[in-house]
């Protein structure tokens, strides 16, 4: 198994934030409101998002609970494994009807072929 670099930790970081944030936006709320609920600054909030500091895990369990989300999902938002990338594109198909579904899956499939192939 090989460890995680410290570029490879930002680039989390960096990812976490960005679901963060946009959990955040999604429930209309500001890192004000955010920091004041689960009982932090907003300096910090501004940290999470910003992915200059990654939340411990009871502040994410925080979080995901007051975003009314499992927490997988803002801990998946920040992983490059393509299993997580591929749960988190299949979460994003449970809004669309079976046709839209059985469209995105083709269009996937055949983007994938001609990005693998270099065509």
């Amino acid at each position: 198994m090989e460890m995680v670099t410290a570029r490879q930790e930002n680039q989390f970081a960096k990812r976490i934030g960005t679901a963060l944030a946009k959990q955040r936006l999604n429930k209309g709320l500001t890192q004000e409101q955010v920091a004041e609920l689960i009982g932090v600054e907003q300096e910090t909030i501004s940290r999470f998002e910003r992915g200059a500091t990654i939340p411990p895990l009871l502040r994410l369990i925080d979080l995901a609970e007051l975003f009314k989300v499992p927490l997988d999902t803002l801990v998946r938002a920040g992983s490059s494994r393509p299993l997580d990338q591929a749960i988190d594109i299949a979460s994003s198909l449970n809004s669309l009807n079976e046709e839209d579904r059985e469209w995105v899956r083709n269009w996937t499939v055949d983007m994938c072929k001609k990005l693998s192939s270099g065509t």
